[in-house]
Formats: C-alpha cells, sequence, structure tokens
C-alpha cells in the first residue's frame, strides 16, 4: 500500500498539531505502509532531520511575511508531478481548504482527515465559509475524524453518510529530552498552552486566576505559545491584578514544553472547543494535573483522569484550580489516573488504524473500476 500525501501543511506550518499528525502518520508507518511526502522547500520543525524527504529549508527562523507563499508554490508542483506519475493507492490531503489537485487524480481515491468542525461551529471568527470541505467530503472515499465529538459535529453538520465515517485518535508521543535546556520558570505556576483568541475562551482564565492570586499570591500563569499578549489581554490582565504574575514564553522546543508541563502544578485548558486536543495528552505524560472545560471532546480524550469545570462560569474554573492546588491526594489520584490513560493513545494505533482505511478507500475504488 503506497499514500501519497499532499504537503500543504507542511508548507504554511512551521509546527502545530496538523503537521505533527501527519508527520507523525508517515514516521510511525511500518513496512506495509509505503508513504511519499513531495515537499521541496519548508522549514517544518518536525521534518529537520529530513529522513522522509530532502527538502530545503526557506531561510528557517527568519521571520520573512508571505515566504510560505513560495514554499506553497514550489510543493504543489511537485505534488502535481507526483500525482501526474500515479504510483500511489490513495491520495491524503493535509489540508481541507483546496480542491486543486481533484482534476488530477483520475480514478485514485482519496482520504480527508476533519481535525474539528471550528468554521463551521464559529463562523463569527471567519471571513468567508468553508466551501472546500464541502466539496471534499461529497467526493472522499472515507473520512477521518479524531474523535467521536468532531464525528458527531461532522455528521450534523455535513452531507455524508456515517458508513464512510471513522473514528482515528490521535497517539501520544513519549519522547524524552534530557539534555535541552529548560526555560526559567516561577517556583509554583499554572500552566496554559498554545494561542489564545476568540474559542480558546482565554479570558475565562484570566478571571479565575485572578480570583484566585488574591488567596494564593505566590502562584503564577505560564502562558506557552500564542505570541505576545496583544493590548486588549494586557489591559484584562492589569485590571485582574495578575499582569506581574502572568508570563508569555517565546517559541520552546518539544524538550522544553514537556519541561513546563512537568514542573506545572497543573495544567488549565479553558477552550470552548477543540477536535481533540493534543495538550491533555502531554500534560499525561508529564505527570501534570489537568483541569480541563467540560465542553466538545475533553471528557472523551480525558475520562476521569481530569478535573472539568464550565467554561463559562470564571467562579467554577476557580474553584477547580482551588481544589487541585490544595488536595495533594487529589493530585496524586490525577496524576496516577493520567498516566494509565494516555498509555491508550499510541501513534502504532492510530498508524494501524488510519491504514485499515486506506484499505477501505481501495477497496471501494477497485470494486468501482471492476
Amino acid at each position: 500500500m503506497k499514500v501519497l500525501f499532499e504537503p500543504e501543511t507542511f508548507s504554511i506550518q512551521d509546527f502545530g498539531g496538523v503537521s505533527r499528525y501527519f508527520f507523525e502518520l508517515i514516521d510511525n508507518a511500518g513496512p506495509e505502509l509505503t508513504c511519499e511526502l513531495p515537499v521541496v522547500l519548508s522549514n517544518n520543525l518536525y521534518l529537520r532531520d529530513r529522513r522522509h524527504t530532502r527538502h530545503l529549508g526557506l531561510l528557517p527562523g527568519v521571520p520573512v511575511p508571505g515566504n510560505w507563499r513560495l514554499m506553497q508554490f514550489a510543493n504543489r508542483r511537485a505534488a502535481r508531478r507526483a500525482i501526474a506519475r500515479q504510483n500511489f493507492d490513495v491520495f491524503h490531503p493535509t489540508m481541507n481548504d483546496q480542491t486543486w489537485f481533484l482534476e488530477l487524480l483520475g480514478d485514485k481515491p482519496f482520504v480527508i482527515t476533519i481535525h474539528d468542525m471550528i468554521p463551521a461551529l464559529f463562523g463569527q471568527y471567519y471571513q468567508s465559509p468553508d466551501t472546500a470541505l464541502q466539496e471534499l467530503v461529497s467526493r472522499a472515499a472515507r473520512i477521518i475524524t479524531v474523535s467521536e465529538n468532531t464525528k458527531a459535529d461532522v455528521l450534523r453538520l455535513l452531507p455524508v453518510p456515517a458508513e464512510r465515517v471513522t473514528v482515528v485518535h490521535h497517539g501520544h508521543t513519549s519522547r524524552h529530552y534530557p539534555y535541552e535546556a529548560r526555560v526559567p520558570t516561577p517556583d509554583s505556576y499554572l500552566l496554559y498552552t498554545g494561542n489564545r483568541r476568540a474559542y480558546k475562551n482565554f479570558g475565562c482564565l484570566v478571571t479565575a486566576f485572578g480570583q484566585l492570586h488574591k488567596h494564593s499570591p505566590g502562584l503564577h500563569l505560564v502562558c506557552a505559545g500564542g505570541g505576545a499578549f496583544t493590548p486588549y489581554e494586557q489591559h484584562e490582565l492589569r485590571h485582574a491584578g495578575i499582569a506581574e504574575h502572568t508570563h508569555q514564553m517565546g517559541y520552546l522546543t518539544d524538550g522544553q514544553l514537556n519541561h513546563l508541563y512537568h514542573g506545572a502544578r497543573a495544567f488549565v485548558f479553558p477552550s470552548e472547543y477543540e477536535g481533540f486536543g493534543f495538550p491533555i495528552l502531554e500534560a499525561f505524560g508529564q505527570h501534570c494535573p489537568a483541569v480541563l472545560s467540560n465542553a466538545s471532546c475533553f471528557p472523551e480524550i480525558a475520562h476521569d483522569a481530569a478535573l472539568y469545570f464550565n467554561p463559562h462560569d470564571p467562579d467554577d474554573l476557580h474553584e477547580q484550580l482551588d481544589r487541585v492546588l490544595h488536595d495533594r491526594a487529589l493530585r496524586q489520584i490525577l496524576t496516577r489516573r493520567g498516566q494509565g490513560r494516555v498509555l491508550d493513545f499510541t501513534w502504532a494505533r492510530t498508524v494501524a488504524d488510519t491504514h485499515r482505511v486506506y484499505e477501505e478507500a481501495r477497496e471501494d475504488a477497485t470494486a468501482v473500476t471492476y
């Protein structure tokens, strides 16, 4: 079985959940699954060892506006050539916002992965409807969703039969980075990771931490990723009285991020919606108690290994944070459960389940051909 991956996400992402997912699919593929990723220009960090590609970087580490367009042009041209050779069984695009390849595939089947339905559910934050996804789901041989919650949203919002949709959970990358330089951190801190815009619901955490800080003045909030605080965020932090105790970290390596999880008193995820929630497994893997909103896929992924709160109620979040900070036995229980829960998510299982979806897509295409 040979799968051709369209390389779009590796043109536009230096790092991130989507490119990480596709890298792990390729990196963990066994001998029965051959993968081709036609990338010629990329600054993606997961590809930096070039074990799966022979690409060049384009001023890596230098913030050049729009350099992704040149990478996109070069990689899309390489993908067109790979499709024209027709030397693959199944095609798997890495993004769902384009349809240029449909006219080139011929009889070859393709599979798409839907990571979430955020553009449809939070349309107020997006400039235009996701018409490309509508066309892709109507023509895809199979559709993968990364959680049962996302599958339910897909079936509710898109005209697709349930038998063509398969849930395949992400895996957890269990790697150790003993020689990574640690970033300086406060002695006692809560951890928030990722961007903070819109449905991420960062304001709920700001309010709850402001309440908590009055009784725990030595506690800090560390934010990893997401860029510098905006003027509005700075105003809100000052208003809550926590500006001096809230810290934004710049770019972090995987090893440095692991150290942050390991040293945190708790990881907090207040988002109103996620397709899967990679950081939950990252926290569990580093023995960090997790406090999660009770929205979307979070209970599906974490089960009883986390505390939950209403994402629209900062008082509820304050209460759960107070519990996890001051109840040592509870922290130990959550840590132990998290260690057990993360074992259910492996990339080997993800690849095996995805391989079965590819086989189904190929068998359907063969049946139609004959």
